[in-house]
């Protein structure tokens, strides 16, 4: 039985602190009764967050060492941090977004999808030509974690080191793949992650700007009227 409070959790570096006031702002006009779980590199952010909030300063984080040479990639190792969310909130289950998603609509229906025994449920990544682990893919930037099971299961702690001993193109969403697909793995409808991997909708709960480096700036990418609405805000 999931708690009636939504729980969500980010986890960015300093330089994504505008983009999350972004997406904040659209997750508070849709949604109520949230708790949000931010994972940063302070222990105070630039702006207010008008709701129930904790931030985890990660500035020291025991995880993973500079060395690692995932923390050298194109991501960071607040990205990587994920896998690790089991050990930071003591919850049931948390909604993870990534900083380039709009909220639309409620959560509340991928909150309550059934879990029992699976770690994640997310979207399989149906345009996308990355196949590393199998016939298919799934995308890490909107899940709904079973923090328990994942908790139960150990998950965190092999996951964390894995990859601190391998390399990986896309770390915590790969390392998350290798494991969870297909046994701990539920589909979430793609209107929780619209992007142009997973797929559109007439109706998006969450847009995903993934695969966009410029989407906070670039006038031009596709369902900007989604983002357009809460720059105006700022």
């Amino acid at each position: 039985m999931t708690s009636e409070t939504i729980h969500v959790g980010y986890s960015l570096t300093r330089n994504l602190y505008p983009q999350l006031q972004v997406t904040i702002r659209s997750l508070l006009e849709h949604n109520d009764d949230l708790m949000v779980h931010i994972m940063a590199e302070d222990d105070e952010l630039p702006f207010e967050i008008p709701c129930m909030h904790e931030i985890l300063n990660m500035s020291e984080q025991r995880y993973f060492p500079m060395s690692n040479p995932n923390c050298k990639s194109q991501f960071s190792y607040m990205a990587m941090l994920r896998v690790a969310w089991p050990d930071m909130v003591a919850e049931d289950r948390l909604i993870q977004l990534d900083v380039d998603t709009i909220v639309c609509g409620s959560l509340r229906p991928a909150w309550e999808i059934n879990l029992t025994g699976k770690w994640i449920a997310w979207c399989p990544e149906y345009n996308g030509q990355f196949r590393p682990f199998g016939p298919m893919y799934y995308n890490f930037g909107v899940a709904v974690l079973n923090l328990s099971q994942l908790h139960l299961d150990n998950a965190p702690e092999f996951m964390v080191r894995e990859l601190n001993r391998f390399q990986y193109p896309f770390l915590d969403q790969d390392v998350m793949n290798r494991f969870a697909v297909p046994d701990k793995t539920v589909n979430l409808p793609v209107r929780f992650n619209e992007c142009f991997c997973c797929g559109q909708t007439d109706n998006p709960a969450i847009v995903h700007y993934a695969g966009w480096p410029d989407w906070f700036t670039n006038p031009n990418i596709p369902r900007r009227k989604y983002l357009e609405k809460y720059l105006e805000r700022g």
